[in-house]
């Protein structure tokens, strides 16, 4: 029997990560965001000015998304949990310390799904009075993703104060879980100014 399409494909994507692997998925996650707050109009190569408009805040929608994702998965290496999909794994399994686990009871083309990297981060970070900020960022990141991922529409209410959420959200999980200091504001409305800055503390 000839393998499918899918498979052939999802083949030249396994690997089991490890614990070192957490670094890789940080750089990828600050890369979206920069690319995020810092994408401009000017950036989308075709369509009318409204159109892109459009797109320009798609893009940073679906990278604000698959930013924060990526950032969920560099935590739980970097505090050693599996991201990898165990092979009888549901969304309410609990979660998996590397060292304590036979790989071969896990998948190596599927990793964690964001529903559930948000639903049991604070089991593996404390974020203290910080937890709901955080949380609710990461909801909103989420709805970005699935959204625009998923769907195409000519307009959206913009609410300026969605972006601000994830943030802070940013920013708290940036101080907790990486001892950085980030600047974060996604350039959206008329005249703001993008800033991505990423600092040591102490």
């Amino acid at each position: 029997m000839t393998k499918s399409t899918e498979r052939k494909i999802k083949n030249q994507y396994v690997i089991f990560f490890e614990k070192k692997d957490w670094s890789i998925f940080k750089d990828a996650a600050d890369y979206y965001f920069e690319t995020a707050a810092k994408i401009m109009k000017k950036d989308i190569l075709y369509g009318s000015k409204d159109l892109k408009l459009l797109r320009r805040n798609v893009i940073k929608r679906l990278f604000i998304g698959i930013g924060c994702e990526l950032l969920l998965k560099a935590i739980y290496l970097k505090n050693g949990f599996c991201i990898n999909k165990h092979e009888q794994q549901h969304e309410r399994s609990n979660l998996f310390e590397i060292v304590n686990i036979n790989k071969n009871d896990f998948k190596d083309d599927e990793t964690l799904p964001l529903n559930q990297l948000i639903e049991k981060l604070s089991t593996i970070e404390n974020f203290g009075e910080d937890k709901n900020i955080v949380e609710k960022g990461l909801k909103i990141s989420k709805v970005f993703r699935n959204k625009e991922g998923h769907s195409v529409v000519y307009w959206q209410d913009y609410d300026a104060q969605n972006y601000r959420d994830v943030e802070k959200s940013l920013i708290c999980i940036y101080k907790n879980s990486f001892n950085e200091e980030l600047q974060l504001t996604f350039s959206v409305g008329a005249g703001e100014k993008a800033i991505f800055i990423i600092s040591k503390i102490g």
